[in-house]
């Protein structure tokens, strides 16, 4: 069985999308897989800025092909897609598995494609890179959350007030936090407590941002990781066309 998680987010200083197996979070320590095979794709041309549509169909081909013909002697985690290039991720107990793993790439002649190996005992590529923190698990329902509102408001590329309500367990942590809001780059507004909640101690951020998703994705990093220390989390965002006087 598999639990596919695709966000969107940064790396490099590039936008990407990212594919991850969830269920692999408890499964891993288990399985003893310390090597990790990385293969690595780009297109034909070497000054191209993205694959062609016939690229991308022999890339999900590849994909394919490897977790089918590598599956009995290892796992497929996920990927992470550029414009222009494309990784895929193998953890597997065979150091010896690098080799069929080239010779199945060789047989792609329309790519260009590199494959490579290192050891991970404590699997940082899947629990650092690939497996999505709160911040990263955010930018899925920041995605949700500007198609709700896109039909109505037009613009994605205008800059917004946004408000974002994070919630706290306690109303020291919610204070202590308080400290930390200008170095984050908001500024404070409402402050409340709500009844019947793990985190009954609010306040509102106010920062300001357009809605295209990487924008919005950096704002709610930013808060996300800055009340982390608190026992902090989000728990709504609002954004509002800002009114010209």
């Amino acid at each position: 069985m598999t639990d596919w998680l695709k966000y969107e987010w940064e790396w490099n200083e590039q936008e990407a999308v990212f594919q991850v197996d969830l269920q692999y979070w408890e499964l891993l320590p288990a399985l003893a897989y310390p090597h990790l095979v990385f293969v690595s794709v780009a297109p034909r041309n070497q000054k191209a800025d993205a694959f062609t549509h016939a690229e991308e169909r022999r890339v999900a081909a590849l994909q394919h092909t490897l977790a089918e013909q590598l599956e009995d002697v290892a796992i497929f985690i996920g990927g992470i897609a550029l414009k222009n290039l494309i990784q895929f991720y193998f953890y597997t107990a065979e150091e010896s598995l690098i080799q069929r793993t080239a010779a199945i790439c060789r047989s792609e002649p329309h790519l260009q494609i590199t494959c490579g190996q290192v050891t991970e005992p404590h699997y940082a590529t899947y629990y650092c890179l690939l497996f999505p923190d709160d911040a990263k698990l955010q930018s899925v329902e920041n995605a949700a959350y500007i198609k709700s509102v896109q039909h109505r408001d037009g613009d994605l590329s205008l800059v917004r007030r946004v408000r974002l309500t994070m919630a706290f367990p306690s109303e020291e942590a919610c204070d202590a936090f308080l400290e930390e809001i200008p170095h984050l780059g908001f500024t404070t507004g409402l402050r409340e407590s709500v009844g019947n909640s793990t985190h009954p101690y609010r306040v509102v951020l106010n920062g300001f941002s357009t809605l295209r998703l990487y924008d919005l994705n950096r704002l709610t990093a930013r808060a996300i990781r800055g009340a982390l220390p608190y026992g902090g989390v989000l728990d709504h965002i609002q954004a509002d066309l800002i009114e010209r006087h």
